[in-house]
């Protein structure tokens, strides 16, 4: 499109014979919002060139007119699996940048964090064995310690900040608990993340009993009578299906 203002390919007749004048206004409106058009378009071209990327740097980075910098290698294991599973060390390298890293063994796993890497940097680490994983900084902390411990099947974030490294916060798995016969859950230990289970006591019950929860045959049970004196006996009663069918007298 030509920069020159007014362009005569847009321009618009002076006057039109025998057109309504609402009509020749709204042409005259819609040609001047070409010709701004244009006209913005030329006054933009340079500032638009100036964002032109220019040739690569070293590093892979990308230098433009305006100073901004891309750098191409951040991130170079994101999306990709280090399955380290079997093994029980593990030193972090350059391209676990962005990884998930997957430890599992029966037995303790020991992951040095390499400090000698240039920021920004961090992965993701999965532990789906048994033995607890202990990531442990080859400088610096991590979390302001000098270890951090992922238990099994556990997913952790590990970022480095140039001096030390920073790991998210676990979520507490509770342990599965199966039903036990008479038994109810009666607590849970944060510390342990395990339940305790607990037969209910007769207290733990409120409201009434009804008829309709009585056995329709009646009870069977045997009851003990208490001594009537010190040197007395016990005695007894037994009801067979809620009709007393022996009984002993205490004395």
């Amino acid at each position: 499109m030509s920069s020159t203002p007014n362009p005569i390919n847009v321009r618009f007749p002076f006057e039109l014979k025998g057109v309504p004048h609402e009509v020749v206004q709204a042409h005259r409106y819609a040609f001047q919002g070409l010709v701004d058009l244009n006209q913005a378009v030329a006054a933009i071209s340079t500032q638009i060139r100036a964002f032109k990327p220019q040739t690569p740097v070293a590093g892979g980075s990308v230098a433009t007119s305006t100073s901004i910098t891309v750098n191409g290698n951040a991130f170079s294991g994101l999306g990709a699996i280090r399955d380290q599973t079997g093994s029980v060390t593990y030193t972090t390298v350059g391209s676990d940048n962005g990884i998930l890293l997957i430890l599992n063994d029966a037995s303790p796993v020991a992951v040095t964090l390499d400090s000698a890497m240039a920021t920004p940097y961090f992965l993701f680490s999965t532990n789906f064995g048994v033995g607890s994983a202990t990531f442990t900084p080859s400088s610096g902390t991590i979390n302001g310690t000098a270890s951090f411990t992922l238990p099994q099947n556990y997913t952790s974030m590990l970022v480095f900040d140039g001096t030390n490294w920073h790991a998210s916060a676990l979520l507490v798995l509770p342990h599965s608990a199966g039903p036990t016969s008479h038994q109810w859950l009666a607590s849970y230990d944060s510390a342990t993340e395990l339940f305790t289970l607990s037969q209910p006591d007769f207290t733990d019950i409120t409201g009434q009993i009804t008829t309709s929860q009585l056995p329709a045959s009646g009870l069977t049970v045997t009851i003990t009578t208490a001594a009537l004196t010190t040197l007395g006996t016990q005695g007894s009663m037994t009801f067979t299906n809620g009709i007393l069918t022996a009984q002993t007298p205490a004395t």
